[in-house]
């Protein structure tokens, strides 16, 4: 049988008004009857139900994530996070609330502006985005996953995809190609500002022309016939292409067998994606992961802290790592 308040009271000695005003804070209760109550419901492992406890604690225990999905086959690319942050807030006791709206200010201003959330993860961060400026006009508290322009004072955790790019191009450099092709993300990325992909993507090009090298990019739509029209744009536009990155995970499968349908089975790849992506490859090439899960868990502990009212760094960058296969 569910303990209830009366058997707290009872427990402790007070009335049940007492117990709840314990449980909400909304009456000022003396120290040593606040410690009695507690620990009658310690002893008697009493429940509080939820809107009790958001009452005292002024918190729902839900964290939102602001993530426009992405409609299609593109969609897998994002599951990763979105699975990765749910258990990282789960193991931090946080209930995850998913805000899929295409720009997300309405949504951000209602979840917030209710108290339905105590915080917010905010995804696919733009060079320039309004809902940083939002976030921080609500002084509600929030973590941004992507390097914007400028984040409005808001702490940001990123991997460091400029830095990735750079590594990617200066590989090929090192094995001598000279000629270097970047496929990109869906062109909707680009047009919309995506951080990461632009950060990916001039990272790529200036280590390369830095070095002399000609640096040639498209962008891909996620179909097999417009993976052929990319990599025939690419090797239209410079025929003497000898290696490539390729920052588009749907597109990698199909890249190596493209390339050969087209004649240049002899393209040095280089991969930007999780590892996993490239585990599934017929022939796994050389690649810079993707940390989508310490990405997801720096996230959710960086709000966390913030909830916590404790300081947390301006900036949190997880650098890249090239691994040769």
């Amino acid at each position: 049988m569910a303990v209830t308040i009366a058997d707290v009271a009872k427990h402790a000695g007070v009335s049940r008004s007492t117990v709840s005003y314990v449980l909400s804070g909304n009456r000022s209760i003396s120290a040593g009857t606040i410690a009695r109550v507690e620990a009658s419901i310690a002893a008697l492992q009493f429940r509080p139900h939820a809107g009790a406890r958001s009452i005292r604690t002024k918190r729902t225990g839900v964290i939102a994530m602001a993530l426009p999905l992405v409609h299609g086959p593109h969609n897998q690319v994002q599951m990763p996070y979105v699975w990765a942050t749910l258990t990282a807030a789960q193991d931090a006791g946080l209930k995850l609330l998913m805000l899929t709206d295409d720009d997300g200010m309405s949504a951000i201003r209602d979840a917030v502006g209710t108290s339905l959330v105590d915080g917010v993860i905010l995804m696919e961060v733009q060079q320039k985005d309004p809902r940083a400026k939002l976030l921080r006009s609500l002084k509600c508290p929030a973590v941004l996953v992507g390097t914007p322009d400028n984040p409005y004072g808001l702490p940001y955790v990123d991997f460091d995809f400029a830095a990735c790019g750079r590594a990617s191009a200066e590989y090929l450099l090192e094995r001598g190609h000279r000629h270097v092709g970047f496929l990109g993300q869906h062109p909707e990325t680009y047009r919309r500002g995506a951080a990461y992909a632009v950060h990916a993507r001039d990272g790529a090009l200036e280590a390369l022309r830095e070095q002399g090298a000609v640096a040639t990019w498209t962008s891909c739509l996620p179909s097999a016939g417009e993976v052929v029209d990319a990599l025939r744009e690419l090797l239209d536009h410079d025929p003497d292409i000898s290696g490539m990155v390729v920052y588009n995970e749907w597109a990698l499968p199909l890249v190596a067998d493209r390339l050969a349908g087209l004649g240049r089975s002899d393209v040095d790849i280089v991969a930007i994606c999780p590892d996993d992506a490239v585990d599934r490859l017929a022939t796994p090439v050389t690649s810079v992961s993707l940390p989508v899960e310490e990405l997801a868990r720096t996230a959710v502990r960086r709000l966390a802290g913030l909830l916590n009212n404790e300081v947390q760094p301006s900036a949190t960058m997880l650098g890249p790592v090239l691994k040769v296969r």
